[in-house]
């Protein structure tokens, strides 16, 4: 992490937001910073380790807090006590990725002693994109590249589960989501 500002605007406006526990572009917004100039000093912060995403709001905002105020979450072992399963590695490595591909989930949930095939993983996301806990980053270009995708809904470490009746489980919130986009597949 640089110390260094690119200006005397956004070293006036790093003052503005060190102190707080959380932060979003409108903080700057309300002390008088243009919102394009507040959203390219948090995603350059945020590139230089300054600031990290925390969460996202209900409207899906992020939500950054001080990189060196947070401790590390290490999401890599299952939950204590869970039985290493498909769904749970996959979930894990979704959490971890940011942006994934079908593919990437599978080399990356392949561990434990459990399989994950590329069919199995690209069903568990086409299940999450029709429940809206992943968003579709990249369209694919059938024989040529896959889908990519992001979560967009993490509800803790464990992992949404799809259902007979075509939907997803999801035991953080103990709600059931029915997949529409998945009714006739």
């Amino acid at each position: 992490m640089t110390q260094s500002f690119r200006s005397k605007m956004e070293k006036t406006a790093w003052g503005i937001v060190k102190d707080l526990d959380e932060i979003h572009w409108s903080d700057l917004a309300a002390k008088g910073i243009a919102e394009t100039t507040a959203k390219t000093f948090l995603l350059r912060w945020e590139r230089e380790g300054r600031i990290r995403v925390s969460h996202r709001d209900k409207q899906n905002r992020k939500i950054f807090v001080h990189a060196a105020r947070v401790t590390p979450v290490d999401h890599s072992s299952p939950v204590e006590g869970q039985t290493p399963t498909p769904e749970g590695n996959m979930w894990r490595a979704m959490r971890r990725l940011g942006s994934f591909t079908p593919t990437d989930l599978a080399a990356h949930s392949n561990a434990g002693g459990v399989e994950v095939s590329i069919e199995k993983a690209r069903a568990y996301c086409r299940q999450l994109l029709g429940a809206q806990y992943l968003k579709v980053r990249v369209t694919a270009i059938p024989g040529k590249r896959e889908a990519r995708y992001s979560l967009i809904r993490d509800t803790g470490p464990l992992p949404p589960r799809t259902t007979r009746m075509t939907g997803v489980l999801d035991p953080n919130e103990q709600s059931f989501v029915p997949a529409f986009g998945e009714v006739g597949r």
